[in-house]
């Protein structure tokens, strides 16, 4: 069972004696969800988890997530709850802040029932949320969606306000030195839980670059593809996906710069308070591609207010200013033809077998390693590929 786990992380799981890991606590989802390893539990305080959040933590292979705060209020129908329960893991809601006073960073803590234990004693007690709890939730939570759409419109207006000139005039959006005018963008975060294999045929057929944000930027590296440009937190970013971009821009109070540094990377600073994928947005935009594809980067109206009131704001901003040329990963993948291979293969090892034959037999001592290379070389020119 243990195979999967990093050495020395504890993790025992049984149905009936309950869950037993190391706690990483703070207050602040974020802060916990890049220290938090696989195998261990996640104490935090985050009234209506969101679904980005709860990603971020199923990634990091917590086995349960302890919740001071309710993880859904019932204001709309946020995602975070039914994302870590679909994964399989533990979530126990609305223990109160006292946890914090009682568990410290770094304790082997155990989940059982509705009740934290660190040892033998009893710490915190909750509601266990399952899949039914969860789907309850949501459906009482679309009562407030009329109040929240509402809530996001005042927010909008407001940004609107704050930035016409990042949006409109584009004044302070940095230069890239790679060329996007007119060309095909796919921007992947390190939210995107999809297969890039169902991209292939669009990445082949229309050549886009590739632009990698958070996270993202080592999910292209692990496919063996290489991310042009890179954006946002590089503290969240290999070595390998960092010196191999051709652009790095990160935020112009972004920590980590001395390892960029070290790195031998100059990145390109950018003046704003928006999250990451909309900053990706932003930049990519100002320099007029002619597709954008967003990986990770949801756009239903869900999705929107499940990121809280000015996170969803800038969600929405980013994505109308960038309009019509925003589609999303599935669209893609089912609008560009999938081409069978193996007819390819069986045409080019057709060919291959006829050169070797016409060079066998038009050459009078035999074979010749000259005939047969000149001949290869006109057919590969020839191939529609």
């Amino acid at each position: 069972m243990g195979s999967g786990f990093t050495a020395g992380v504890r993790r025992v799981v049984d149905e009936l004696d309950g869950v037993t890991g190391v706690a990483r606590v703070g207050r602040e989802p974020a802060r916990v969800t890049q220290r938090v390893h696989r195998g261990e539990i996640a104490v935090l305080d985050q009234l209506d988890l969101d679904g980005a959040t709860a990603e971020e933590l199923v990634a990091r292979g917590v086995v349960a997530v302890v919740n001071a705060s309710p993880s859904t209020s019932g204001r709309y129908p946020n995602l975070g709850p039914a994302v870590l329960i679909a994964a399989g893991v533990l979530l126990l809601d609305a223990v109160g802040e006292e946890v914090f006073g009682k568990v410290a960073d770094g304790d082997e803590v155990r989940l059982e029932g509705d009740t934290l234990f660190v040892g033998g004693t009893p710490v915190a007690r909750g509601a266990v949320q399952d899949h039914l709890s969860v789907a309850a939730s949501a459906a009482s939570a679309r009562a407030g969606l009329a109040a929240a759409l509402t809530d996001l419109t005042a927010n909008t207006t407001g940004l609107l306000l704050d930035e016409r000139e990042l949006l409109i005039e584009r004044i302070g959006i940095p230069r890239l030195t790679t060329e996007l005018t007119g060309r095909h963008v796919l921007v992947v975060t390190g939210a995107y839980t999809g297969d890039l294999k169902q991209l292939r045929g669009y990445c082949r057929e229309h050549r886009p670059v590739l632009v990698g944000v958070d996270g993202g930027a080592d999910l292209l590296v692990a496919r063996g593809l290489r991310p042009e440009i890179v954006l946002g937190d590089a503290q969240v970013m290999s070595d390998k996906a960092v010196r191999g971009a051709r652009d790095v821009v990160v935020p112009l109070d972004a920590p980590g710069r001395s390892r960029l540094e070290a790195l031998g990377v100059r990145p390109v600073s950018f003046r704003t308070k928006a999250p990451s994928e909309d900053m990706a947005l932003l930049v990519v935009a100002a320099h007029e591609p002619a597709l954008v594809v967003a990986a990770g980067l949801p756009l239903s109206v869900e999705h929107l207010l499940d990121r809280g009131r000015s996170a969803g704001a800038s969600a929405l901003l980013t994505r109308l200013h960038v309009g019509e040329r925003l589609v999303s990963p599935v669209a893609v993948a089912e609008l560009v033809p999938r081409r069978a291979i193996w007819p390819a293969v069986l045409l080019l090892i057709a060919a291959l077998a006829a050169v070797v034959l016409t060079s066998l037999m038009i050459t009078p001592h035999g074979f010749d390693a000259g005939v047969l290379n000149d001949r290869w070389q006109r057919l590969l020119e020839q191939l529609p590929w």
